[in-house]
């Protein structure tokens, strides 16, 4: 499963003027992962196949076609654990649309999911459709600590 570029809504808090900027991110982990915190599982791969996903894994990143795309490799899970996180920390003050892509073909898939606070609002299961980037929409809700996990 592979996870293109991202798009979220970010805030920050000036406490000396007790009030809260809202402001659109967009990552595309040219640069760096852009605050998102990567386990072990994850990793940020440059475009083109490997040899273990050279059937099932992109051949280049969404957004500029030769650039970098976030990368989760099941095969390093160990016995224990059942999933891979990469994680962020917001505040929202109003809903906020997150976008972003994915890449989930081939066989053996497991699930995508997008959790906020331990509540998940989106998944996909198995493959999606040919193997290509799909775009996801969620909501997220307001709140002054907001956790989203992919």
């Amino acid at each position: 499963m592979n996870i293109g570029n991202v798009l979220l809504g970010l805030c920050l808090f000036f406490a000396h003027k007790s009030r809260v900027v809202c402001f659109t991110v967009t990552c595309d982990f040219e640069l760096s992962e852009c605050g998102w915190e990567l386990d072990s599982i994850w990793n940020i791969h440059p475009s083109g196949s490997t040899p273990d996903t050279a059937s099932s894994g992109p051949t280049m990143d969404h957004t500029t076609g030769n650039g970098n795309y976030a990368r989760f490799i099941a095969r390093l899970l160990t016995a224990s654990e059942q999933f891979g996180i990469m994680n962020i920390s917001t505040c929202l003050e109003k809903p906020t649309t997150f976008s972003f892509w994915y890449f989930m073909h081939g066989s053996q898939l497991g699930t995508l999911g997008l959790m906020v606070n331990d509540q998940t609002l989106w998944e996909k299961t198995g493959r999606q459709g040919l193997p290509a980037w799909h775009q996801a929409n969620v909501t997220l809700p307001m709140g002054a600590d907001i956790n989203v996990r992919l």
